[in-house]
């Protein structure tokens, strides 16, 4: 615990140089910058203008890395926080403003993070964005959010970036739980277009089977992994079912809590059983002990 407090300290510091505070964004009570390409470690390598579309819901050619931030309802706050990461195959980032929302009603912080988006190969930006918003998140008591009980949530490409996190990040600092819809994990058997495409975007143009193989997430997983729950659609034809089930096999070999929902149709979105997929998140934070039960 000491060591995480120390790590706190030293992130809010390096953190409130680069963050700066603004008002909405569909309804969000917090819009945080944490940096651009010419304050991170990384870059994108982005020149483009950025692009918003969709009613502002979807980004393209960002060079800088923001938090939309959507707090808890008071009267039921957990101390829970979620970093959200969109999909969109690496090229767009598709921001789930309504889960957001839920989310905050049942007490828990989400923020839907705008991460810098790989640009060919560029990843490092990507996976920098990812740590950024959950170490930041952590700093950020006076919203009520216990440190201890930051987590991720992604959606395909988002789901990839989510695991890839939840691995790549130090035993000390990884998020304490995951939460992945239709996650995109194998990408060395890609086999859509949406994965060659994002394929593309995250190792660039040239890049070989091994390149693949080890950015995908089931080969990372360790015994310090966090709780991961799991839910996705049997008829995706985007993301097969088989990323999912190949990561749920790694978790389970290494020990790691592991819960996997798949439901027989939808595709490639979970809307046809928000119903039955929201109540079940609330209800696995509580067996992994995440939230108390009400």
């Amino acid at each position: 615990m000491r060591k995480l407090i120390t790590l706190i300290i030293t992130i809010a510091c390096t953190l409130s140089v680069s963050a700066q505070k603004t008002i909405s964004f569909e309804g969000a009570d917090e819009v945080v910058r944490l940096w651009d390409n010419s304050t991170a470690k990384h870059s994108n390598h982005e020149t483009r203008d950025e692009k918003w579309h969709k009613e502002n819901v979807s980004y393209c050619q960002t060079s800088s890395c923001e938090l939309y931030i959507f707090k808890a309802a008071a009267d039921k706050n957990t101390g829970v926080a979620i970093a959200m990461f969109p999909g969109g195959s690496y090229r767009n980032g598709n921001l789930s403003v309504s889960l957001a929302k839920w989310y905050a009603s049942q007490g828990i912080t989400a923020a839907l993070v705008k991460y810098r988006l790989p640009n060919y190969g560029h990843n490092k930006a990507t996976l920098e964005d990812a740590e950024g918003a959950v170490r930041y998140l952590r700093t950020r008591t006076d919203l009520g959010i216990n440190p201890a009980k930051v987590g991720v949530q992604g959606s395909s490409a988002g789901g990839h970036l989510a695991s890839w996190v939840s691995n790549a990040m130090s035993d000390g600092e990884k998020p304490a739980f995951t939460i992945l819809h239709y996650p995109w994990i194998d990408l060395a058997k890609s086999r859509s277009s949406a994965e060659a495409s994002a394929l593309r975007q995250l190792l660039g143009k040239r890049y070989t089977f091994n390149d693949a193989l080890s950015l995908s997430t089931y080969t990372m997983v360790t015994s310090t992994t966090p709780p991961t729950l799991l839910f996705l659609c049997h008829d995706d034809s985007i993301v097969l079912s088989t990323n999912s089930t190949k990561y749920y096999k790694a978790l389970i070999q290494h020990g790691v809590k592991a819960s996997l929902h798949i439901y027989p149709s939808g595709g490639h979105s979970l809307n046809k059983h928000t119903n039955e997929y929201q109540p079940e998140t609330i209800h696995w934070l509580q067996r992994v002990k995440i939230i108390e039960k009400r």
